[in-house]
């Protein structure tokens, strides 16, 4: 495993820092270490206080690290003083670091100073040593002397640092990098933040960081690392009374979920007799987060799978959100039994329910005629299935009423458990 030192600032909050760098690493399998600069008293309002690490302690993390390992990757990010960033410095030339990513904190989002004035020239000594540095906006126009409105002047900025990627989340949405005499251009999905955010400096850098110590270029790091982060920020976490912080756990579990929803799709398509479930809306295959509060904690396909002749064929891609009807089959079930997180609709026939009695599946059902106005049918039938028995079954189906087609839903604890009772189901059928 690569290991990737951060030599940075602690929070007392966990969401920056020395402790968003190690969450990140070991989300992004490399083993992280650390040298503490300072010890912040922060939350997710204000910096109350900040009590700096004695310089020959700083000294003697750094060394004591590369005394007995070798980091493949060094990250900086809060350093405070002059004399904490001229002993960074130093040491990383004398360790002869190649990937070292600079994060130039000058102060937090709530406004406190993280880095003394007269600590700024010596942060640019060492920044032009970096690989890469990673200032926003703010800090561009410190380190440049550029005020920066538009993306021209984003590129005059960058051109002055050097070897940096000016991030524009608070302005234009772009990240502007100029690398080797070259500009290269990252346009943010999710637009320009709206949403007031703790540690997205910190875990952007240390997913660069990272990327590079895991032996990806630089233009890969990056795209890799903001792909990461932009996830984190759609799934930004209020832990507190001011700004949300990012979970980078998170981004690994939706990954994880996603590709066994997909392995789940190719094993039922595999299937010689699938096309014989599929009900004419098509077939969608879910599978929730662990405690899920909405349809944004399921993943499923943004289509459907549908039957042509003696085939199945899946439309569209699995993502979270990628499912409504059977998604709140799901949220329904897990209020009753959180370990059944997955769900699968096929169609209905007589047949079918007396196959899966046969075969011992637990079996309920709800009418639809029966269902009060105003309310969402997949919720209160769900519902209604599962209260008629007291547990969450295998099968709930229904048999239609005007304009809405029967169907039956296959649950389950994860999505290869629900497949495989759709291939018990379908192994009777002829």
């Amino acid at each position: 495993m690569k290991i990737v030192l951060t030599i940075a600032g602690s929070d007392s909050i966990c969401g920056a820092g020395i402790q968003q760098d190690l969450k990140v690493f070991s989300a992004m399998n490399v083993h992280g270490v650390s040298v503490i600069t300072a010890v912040t008293s922060q939350n997710t309002r204000r910096i109350i206080s900040i009590h700096t690490i004695p310089e020959d302690i700083i000294s003697d993390q750094i060394d004591t690290v590369f005394s007995d390992l070798q980091p493949d990757a060094v990250k900086t990010g809060m350093l405070y003083s002059s004399e904490t960033a001229d002993i960074v410095r130093k040491k990383m030339r004398e360790y002869r670091i190649k990937n070292l990513v600079v994060d130039p904190i000058l102060k937090s989002g709530t406004g406190a100073k993280l880095l003394q004035d007269d600590a700024i020239e010596e942060l640019k000594r060492l920044m032009k040593m970096a690989k890469l540095s990673t200032p926003n906006i703010y800090e561009a126009e410190v380190l440049s002397g550029v005020k920066i409105k538009n993306l021209n002047d984003m590129k005059k900025a960058a051109k002055k640092i050097g070897n940096c990627l000016i991030t524009g989340g608070h302005l234009n949405a772009v990240d502007v990098l100029y690398s080797n005499g070259e500009y290269h251009y990252f346009k943010n999905p999710e637009g320009k933040l709206t949403v007031k955010l703790h540690g997205t400096g910190c875990t952007l850098s240390a997913a660069i960081t990272a990327e590079l110590a895991n032996g990806k270029n630089l233009i890969t790091s990056i795209q890799n690392a903001k792909e990461f982060t932009t996830e984190l920020i759609k799934n930004s976490i209020p832990i507190g009374h001011g700004a949300n912080i990012l979970d980078p756990t998170l981004y690994y579990k939706k990954l994880e979920l996603k590709e066994n929803v997909k392995k789940a799709i190719e094993l039922f398509v595999s299937e010689e007799k699938s096309y014989l479930l599929v009900p004419q809306v098509g077939i969608n295959i879910v599978m929730a987060l662990e405690n899920p509060e909405t349809i944004n904690d399921i993943a499923g396909i943004t289509g459907r799978i549908i039957r042509n002749k003696n085939r199945v064929i899946p439309v569209g891609n699995v993502e979270f959100e990628g499912s409504k009807h059977v998604a709140t089959v799901v949220l329904s079930a897990v209020k009753f039994n959180p370990e059944m997180r997955a769900a699968m609709n096929i169609k209905y026939s007589d047949e079918i329910v007396k196959i899966c009695k046969k075969i011992g599946f637990k079996v309920s059902s709800f009418d639809r005629r029966k269902e009060p106005k105003k309310v969402s049918t997949m919720e209160w039938g769900t519902i209604t299935a599962i209260e008629k028995v007291g547990y969450v079954p295998d099968i709930i189906f229904d048999k239609g009423s005007i304009g809405k087609e029967a169907m039956i839903r296959i649950l389950g604890k994860n999505t290869t458990e629900v497949v495989e009772k759709s291939i018990k189901i379908m192994a009777q059928l002829t």
